[in-house]
């Protein structure tokens, strides 16, 4: 294998979007795998979806409910649940009471929709 830079990156320095109103995301990519920092505020716009992709959602802080298919989950920090692809979901906003709930995605394969918003990366990366 040719000797290759490693960039490193953090996540403070990561280019953030609003996604829709009240749901704010930073986003990161490997060769098959899309990461999402996502912050949820009290007040954020509910989008039920679905899409083709598997995903993995991680709560760091806050609490939330995520609707998946015809289930509904009320998760604290330190909740992992795993979303299969086509399956309805979606987060309802935090309470006021609980503030902002910080939240990270991984989609697999790479979600080729969000790769324009990491441009930012100086990675090289095996595009197949």
């Amino acid at each position: 294998m040719p000797d290759q830079t490693v960039p490193a990156y953090n996540w403070n320095d990561i280019p953030e979007r609003e996604l829709r109103h009240g749901l704010f995301q930073k986003v990161f990519r490997g060769n098959n795998v899309l990461i999402g920092y996502n912050s949820l505020h009290p007040g954020m716009q509910a989008s039920p979806h679905s899409h083709i992709y598997e995903q993995v959602f991680m709560l760091l802080q806050g609490r939330v409910k995520l609707h998946v298919g015809d289930q509904t989950h009320d998760l604290t920090a330190g909740a992992v649940v795993r979303i299969p692809p086509n399956m309805e979901h979606w987060a309802e906003a935090p309470a006021d009471a609980d503030g902002i709930a910080i939240n990270m995605d991984i989609w697999t394969p790479l979600r080729s929709d969000y790769g324009k918003y990491t441009d930012y990366q100086t990675d090289v990366f095996n595009e197949s």
